[in-house]
């Protein structure tokens, strides 16, 4: 609302918080000078200066922060902002391609002998197939077998037979005899 003496609201408000510029703050005084009520009026300004200054009629200095960090980001170059990121998966691609080419390599140019080798022996044909029985201690049948000099070669099978090797027939021949008299042995088979 206008005044008579040319002020408005927001003249006396900036003179109450100290706002004002000196010229402004002088021509304020001048005309309180010559104005009772304009002098009530800044007395009573004066009184709530600690309302006033809580007042929101400023505008709010948070979103002039936010375009200025807007306007900061855009005008930073392209290239820094995408750089270390674009970089590291670079790096990332570039090692995991040397990893897949040395794989590659290794497979196709690699040695020819088998990378494997399966648990089951080739033998010479001195063998046997036996069950254990089924309470038999583990060390227990590991003694029986260094006795009559045999080898697990293979197993146990589906249906659970071992087979076990010897040096030559002679001694397969010998330990056939201990291990069907054993009771750790459940079933001697020939193969």
């Amino acid at each position: 609302m206008d005044r008579p003496d040319g002020l408005n609201e927001d003249d006396l408000l900036a003179y109450a918080r100290g706002d004002a510029t000196p010229d402004e703050a002088a021509r304020i005084e001048a005309a309180a000078a010559r104005d009772p009520a304009l002098k009530a009026e800044l007395a009573l300004m004066a009184g709530l200066k600690g309302a006033l200054a809580a007042s929101t009629d400023r505008p709010d200095a948070r979103a002039f922060g936010w375009k200025r960090l807007e306007a900061e980001i855009g005008r930073a170059p392209a290239e820094t902002q995408a750089a270390p990121r674009g970089r590291i998966w670079q790096l990332a691609a570039v090692f995991l391609g040397a990893i897949v080419l040395v794989q590659g390599s290794y497979i196709a140019l690699g040695p020819d002998a088998p990378l494997y080798r399966t648990v089951s022996e080739e033998t010479d044909g001195a063998t046997l197939g036996i069950a254990f029985a089924p309470g038999a201690a583990a060390a227990d049948i590991e003694a029986l077998l260094r006795e009559t000099g045999a080898r697990i070669v293979d197993g146990p099978s589906a249906i659970g037979l071992y087979r076990i090797a010897f040096e030559d027939e002679v001694a397969r021949t010998e330990a056939r005899a201990a291990l069907e008299a054993s009771a750790l042995v459940e079933l001697v088979a020939e193969e």
